[in-house]
């Protein structure tokens, strides 16, 4: 969805400067003397909310994106987070060391009740799934041939927990997602899946 022209109560897509054709043709037109008298500025929360599609679980950010697919916002020149501004919003700042968390795993939701604050390590459990890279698609599960046998591990602080070789791949998950309930704090996926 494009932005609509800054010029209070036009609802064309802005084009050139946040104006629609016919407004910035008036602005270049009169040197932006005119209309400048006429324009309202939005406030940051003004253009934040427009930014957003409430649906009944996520509201989702469908302003523009980072490369990493998050919401961005641009306030006072700089671009921040759009999940960052939404829990700030509700929450007020975030403190240092700190980090803004999906609870519902989806980068493009603002709700704030699927916000929530924790440490980078906090954040690092919560993941859903295996790496990129994993030739299982199992999280902490691999295939070693040498041993003709699945290993399960864990990463935590920074160490690897090695948990042993099991004879099949869901016999290693069961080990490393137990694992992982046992060191873990924030992994809600591995805790949904015991229950």
């Amino acid at each position: 969805m494009a932005s609509t022209c800054l010029v209070k109560e036009c609802e064309q897509p802005s084009i050139c400067r946040r104006m629609c054709t016919m407004h910035y043709q008036r602005w270049k037109k009169d040197n932006g003397h005119l209309l400048a008298q006429k324009r309202h500025w939005a406030s940051v929360e003004e253009r934040f909310w427009s930014k957003v599609d409430k649906t009944e679980t996520c509201w989702n950010w469908i302003g523009g994106f980072n490369k990493s697919g998050y919401g961005r916002l641009k306030i006072d020149g700089k671009f921040i987070r759009a999940h960052i501004r939404s829990f700030e919003m509700e929450n007020g700042e975030v403190p240092a060391g700190m980090v803004v968390d999906h609870r519902c795993h989806n980068e493009k939701c603002v709700r704030p009740v699927h916000l929530r604050l924790v440490t980078h390590k906090q954040n690092s459990e919560h993941r859903i799934g295996a790496q990129k890279n994993s030739k299982s698609g199992i999280r902490g599960v691999y295939w070693a041939p040498t041993r003709n046998a699945w290993i399960a591990s864990v990463r935590h602080c920074g160490r690897q927990v090695n948990l042993g070789t099991f004879s099949t791949a869901a016999d290693a998950e069961r080990a490393a997602i137990a694992k992982r309930n046992e060191l873990f704090t924030h992994n809600d996926h591995d805790r949904k899946e015991v229950k």
